[in-house]
């Protein structure tokens, strides 16, 4: 029986560490906005560990460069592959100080990690380079609007500034028909023109879950959905950013809408039309992506407009979005 023990703890040993998911936030504390990383119940500061990790691992020095990394979200992306492969090492390192208090110490008095409850998060892109979007891009999402299957990618652009978990969705007076949509959301990592379906993956930085908040009333008023879906608060992202190596599948993703206990949406990215590759090939033909664009890939079935009868939200709800591996949105509603 020990030996049995005994063997079973050995192999156990040898087995692989599970991966540790990266998760990249814009956080703030002290009127100070900059990017980070959840580690447990901490945030760590990306440029400041990053600095603290050339001057105790590499031992490059006091005045080593950390410009590498810079300390927004956005800038990093801009940076490319080198920026989040030091980003990597830099959290590798972390990770093994934070197992002891001491090494925390030191950390916390760095400024190179933060209590998690001590900050705010914020969207991970509080001001990416675009938000695009894709409409009618599930099955049983076209179908229940008794639209057609698109034959390309129905793409639009949503100018409202993001916002992200725990913020205010504010309906307008004017908005009458505000709906909710729950999204798988990719950002692109490197400029993309022309890029084949094959190697579009390689774009992508992460992902994140999205809720494309929608002004029905105001969507199909006339023939163009730009304002209908740009309305100030309609664009909620995060709550981080996942980086694409640890999704190997974006065509595999539950994700799900609901309201307390009622569920309003549960599907499988599996059911769009367009992968996100697909995307990726199809927009890049015409226009170049840049680093810190966002794009939405679309909604499935049981939006509000397409009920029976029609579930609009209301003041005093609380949406809550959740896609399989990328984190919750919760954002309560408020009408002006």
């Amino acid at each position: 029986m020990q030996k049995s023990v005994l063997l079973l703890t050995w192999l156990l040993l040898c087995l692989p560490s599970p991966a540790l998911a990266t998760k990249l936030v814009t956080y703030s504390i002290f009127n100070e906005v900059r990017a980070g990383a959840i580690e447990g119940t901490y945030v760590v500061d990306l440029n400041r560990a990053y600095a603290f990790y050339l001057f105790n691992a590499v031992k490059a020095g006091p005045r080593a460069d950390d410009s590498l990394v810079p300390s927004s979200l956005l800038l990093l992306l801009q940076s490319g592959e080198p920026a989040l492969d030091a980003v990597r090492k830099t959290l590798e390192y972390t990770r093994t100080l934070l197992a002891d208090p001491v090494e925390i110490d030191r950390l916390v008095t760095a400024g190179a990690v933060r209590d998690l409850k001590r900050v705010k998060l914020l969207t991970p892109l509080p001001a990416p380079h675009r938000i695009l979007a894709i409409g009618l891009n599930y099955r049983k999402h076209a179908e229940e609007s008794g639209q057609k299957i698109p034959v390309a990618p129905e793409v639009f652009a949503k100018e409202s500034l993001p916002i992200g978990s725990g913020e205010t969705i504010r309906i307008p007076k004017a908005v009458t028909q505000p709906d909710y949509e729950a999204e798988l959301a990719f950002v692109i990592g490197k400029p993309a023109r022309n890029v084949p379906k094959e190697r579009a993956l390689e774009y992508v930085a992460g992902y994140m879950t999205f809720n494309d908040v929608s002004a029905r009333d105001v969507q199909r008023r006339g023939s163009q959905w730009l304002l209908g879906k740009s309305v100030d608060t309609f664009a909620v992202a995060g709550p981080y950013l996942v980086l694409k190596d640890e999704i190997p599948d974006p065509q595999k993703l539950e994700l799900k809408a609901s309201i307390g206990e009622e569920i309003l949406q549960q599907s499988n990215t599996a059911d769009m039309i367009f992968s996100v590759a697909d995307i990726i090939a199809d927009i890049t033909k015409y226009l170049t992506l840049q680093p810190g664009t966002i794009v939405a890939t679309g909604t499935p079935s049981g939006v509000g407009s397409a009920r029976k009868p029609q579930r609009w939200l209301r003041h005093g709800e609380t949406i809550r979005i959740e896609v399989q591996g990328l984190g919750r949105l919760e954002n309560p509603i408020v009408q002006e």
